[in-house]
C-alpha cells in the first residue's frame, strides 16, 4: 500500500471558532486506519498549542513555529531557536510598546510583554535581561506581535522573516517554513513529495 503524509494547518483549517469539528477528527482517524500519515503543521509554538487541537486526534507529530520545531513519533527530529542577543533586543524593544501584544513562543512555555486571551499559562517578561538571567532554557521557535512600524523590525531581520497577517505579525527564523519541515518529515518516513498533502488557508502556508 502507498503511505501518504498528510500535514494540516490549525486555525481556519483543521478548526473554525475553537472547535475542530468531529467530521475532522474521524477523518484523521480513518486515513490512519488506513496506514497515513497525519501531522499538524502550524506557524504556533509547540507551547501554543491548544488543548483541544491536541486532544482531537492522536496525530503521528507537529510542525510548529513555521517548521522550526519538528516532531515525528514522540521525537524531536529538528529544533532551532532565537539566539540570546536577538532575545535581548526583540525584548528591549517591545517593553518600551507596553501597548502592544508581544509574544515569544517558547517549545515548552509562552513568553509576553503583553499577552492575547488564548494564552492560557503565559510568563510574562518585566526586564530586557529575563531570557538570559531566569529564561535561558526558553527554547523560543517565533514570535507574534500586533502590527508596529516594519522599521522598528528591520534590526531583526538578518535572523527572521516578516508574515504580515493583517491584525498580527508572525516572525520566524530563516531557513524554516512549513515547506522545509515536511521536506524533512516525507524524507524521514521515506515518502515521496507527490504522496505528500498540505492544507492550510494562510500565507505562511504558501510555501
Amino acid at each position: 500500500m502507498e503511505q501518504y503524509a498528510i500535514f494540516l494547518d490549525i486555525d481556519g483549517t483543521l478548526s473554525s471558532k475553537g472547535k475542530v469539528h468531529p467530521k475532522n477528527s474521524e477523518a484523521i482517524k480513518k486515513a490512519q486506519k488506513h496506514g497515513h500519515f497525519v501531522f499538524l503543521n502550524t506557524g504556533r509554538s509547540y507551547a501554543y498549542l491548544q488543548d483541544y487541537v491536541k486532544a482531537c486526534a492522536d496525530f503521528d507529530g507537529f510542525i510548529c513555529g513555521l517548521g522550526a520545531d519538528v516532531r515525528v513519533q514522540g521525537k524531536q527530529l529538528f529544533s532551532k531557536v532565537f539566539s540570546a542577543p536577538l532575545l535581548y533586543e526583540m525584548s528591549k524593544t517591545f517593553l518600551a510598546m507596553p501597548e502592544k501584544v508581544a509574544l515569544f513562543e517558547g517549545q515548552d512555555h509562552v513568553y509576553f510583554t503583553k499577552t492575547w486571551y488564548d494564552v492560557v499559562d503565559g510568563i510574562p517578561l518585566t526586564d530586557a535581561t529575563d531570557f538570559c538571567r531566569k529564561y535561558s532554557d526558553a527554547n523560543i521557535s517565533k514570535f507574534t506581535c500586533e502590527p508596529v512600524e516594519k522599521a522598528i523590525l528591520a534590526p531583526f531581520l538578518d535572523e527572521l522573516v516578516i508574515y504580515d497577517q493583517g491584525h498580527y505579525y508572525e516572525l520566524a527564523q530563516k531557513g524554516c517554513t512549513k515547506a522545509t519541515a515536511m521536506e524533512m518529515v516525507a524524507k524521514h518516513l521515506g515518502i515521496p513529495k507527490e504522496r505528500c498533502i498540505a492544507m492550510g488557508d494562510s500565507i505562511n502556508d504558501e510555501e
